[in-house]
């Protein structure tokens, strides 16, 4: 396994990799590494999409994000 590893979901103490096991697992998808978050708060609603690479086996990829008000 490799990778670039970043801030963890998992509980302090506990391995990135088991929170990202937890999750899928469950079918639930992590975005990580969101930057500029600050500048949504108070504007309203808005729909997030995130625009994942196609990467042929892999179980992750880098994506563009886009927050679209309403």
């Amino acid at each position: 396994m490799f990778g670039v590893e970043a801030v963890s979901p998992s509980p302090a103490g506990e391995l990135n990799i088991r929170a990202h096991q937890i999750c899928s697992e469950r079918e639930i998808t992590l975005m990580e590494c969101l930057f500029n978050l600050d500048k949504l708060v108070g504007r309203g609603r808005f729909r997030f999409v995130g625009f994942p690479f196609k990467i042929r086996g892999g179980s992750g990829s880098p994506i563009r994000a886009l927050a679209s008000f309403e």
